[in-house]
């Protein structure tokens, strides 16, 4: 399945290109971790080729702590492309217990965005921040998924590394994202993500590690 993300993939950094994306498998699945231990999933999903791609992206963790449920997260996206730019974008996500509901449609002038009732609009070529497109690190702002807003982001570039993909060692290259969201980012030569890392609001270490 070869992916048609030219525009999207044009963006270049003040440090080089953003990473090219090849053809990933129908399927990205991760687990989800908390201080290394598994607490989810994570698992995206592509339909489609020539341009014309249909994402869908699930997360659903579970925090226990002695047997019992202590925070739950389950997100559901779902991404509409079209020769590289975002058509349309539709989520809904349950925070343990905040409820949030998306709607992002693409005009010639704006993205629609609808999120949680409020309405705004953003620059046409605004990238989620479902974090599987390698353009996201040639952006400097990113739209959230769970209730629209724009987040102002800053991506440095800290060069080629390795990381583990079930077992076996891939190189990569690596990002940190710092400002209104915070991860660092690995993507393979290919350009598919292959590990996310951050802390939680209780300053614990989440990774998303690829299977």
């Amino acid at each position: 399945m070869r992916l048609s993300l030219s525009a999207a993939l044009a963006a270049f950094l003040a440090f080089g290109a953003a990473p090219a994306f090849a053809a990933p498998p129908p399927s990205l699945n991760f687990s989800v971790l908390r201080n290394g231990e598994p607490v989810g999933t994570h698992v995206v999903q592509f339909h489609g080729s020539d341009g014309d791609l249909q994402i869908t992206v699930d997360t659903n963790v579970v925090v226990k702590i002695a047997m019992i449920a202590v925070y739950r997260f389950e997100h559901h996206d779902a991404e509409v492309w079209h020769g590289g730019h975002l058509i349309s974008l539709a989520s809904t996500t349950n925070d343990d217990g905040t409820r949030h509901k998306l709607s992002v449609t693409r005009t010639d002038a704006a993205l629609v965005v609808n999120g949680d009732g409020n309405a705004t609009r953003l620059p046409p070529e605004t990238v989620p921040a479902s974090l599987w497109n390698p353009a996201t690190v040639g952006q400097t702002q990113l739209v959230n998924t769970l209730d629209g807003h724009a987040m102002a982001i800053q991506v440095a570039d800290l060069g080629d590394d390795t990381v583990k993909v079930g077992g076996t060692p891939r190189p990569a290259h690596h990002y940190v994202m710092a400002g209104d969201l915070a991860r660092e980012l690995w993507y393979d030569a290919s350009g598919t993500l292959i590990k996310v890392r951050f802390k939680a609001k209780d300053d614990s270490d989440i990774e998303y590690v690829l299977k």
